[in-house]
């Protein structure tokens, strides 16, 4: 039993470390690892608020000016993305979407990572379109955040910060209603609440570490920490 917490407390600190990287990956690392160890109606609420909290202390502390015209046409697309997805997941088959959305992001990663320029215009159409297909998956599978990372990542006019501060308020907000939706339910109980007061020390203390580490990193090797991360997503679609 204690390794299992001394497992536990490594996997959510490490769900700390990615954010401040990347803007997302606490549910890309959570839900890779978590399910091992715990039953996955108690890992889907408690994922999704230890995703909220996370990247919300990054959305935070951002200083990102006129965000807003990013994140706009992200959350309306997810909005209607979301309610597709829910009307989609009773008569799709499930394990075809799966390996279709491994493949996609596996192949997607792959070339960003290799590619030199960037191929993602920022604008209206694109942002709305990437929070559609975005909102789909996440009312599918609970991802939505490797695809921000590749709409935002590939863009050539965004410095780190502003890569990381993008992903961050959008995973912030766009995981606030799966939240709220989780609690409406009655996902949200005593025992979710008492894994989530034992993982926030370790997710804090993910995030400080990184934090320090963050400044000290190259724009190019965030971008491609996040395309890693999409990567190791797309993987582990394909495998399980």
């Amino acid at each position: 039993m204690t390794i299992e917490f001394i497992l536990l407390a490594l996997i959510f600190f490490l769900a700390g470390v990615t954010p401040e990287i990347t803007g997302f990956g606490v549910a890309t690392v959570s839900m890779a690892l978590l399910p091992f160890f715990l039953p996955l109606d108690l890992v889907i609420p408690l994922v999704a608020i230890i995703s909220v909290i996370a990247t919300g202390i990054v959305a935070l502390q951002t200083k990102t000016k006129g965000i807003t015209k990013y994140i706009l046409p992200l959350i309306v697309g997810s909005s209607i993305g979301v309610f597709l997805g829910m009307i989609f997941l009773l008569s799709i088959n499930e394990a075809m979407l799966q390996t279709a959305l491994g493949a996609f992001l596996v192949l997607y990663s792959l070339f960003a990572f290799f590619y030199r320029g960037h191929f993602l215009p920022m604008g209206k159409m694109i942002g709305g379109i990437t929070g559609v297909v975005a909102g789909f998956f996440a009312a599918s599978f609970n991802v939505h955040g490797p695809l921000v990372g590749l709409y935002s990542a590939s863009n050539g006019d965004l410095s780190k910060i502003q890569t990381k501060d993008l992903i961050a308020t959008y995973m912030f907000i766009a995981g606030s209603f799966t939240v709220i939706g989780h609690t409406v339910s009655g996902r949200m109980t005593g025992t979710v609440l008492l894994y989530v007061l034992f993982a926030l020390p370790f997710v804090f203390l993910g995030l400080k570490v990184e934090n320090t580490m963050f400044k000290k990193i190259h724009v190019n090797w965030v971008k491609r920490g996040v395309y890693i991360f999409v990567f190791i997503s797309g993987l582990s679609f394909l495998i399980s």
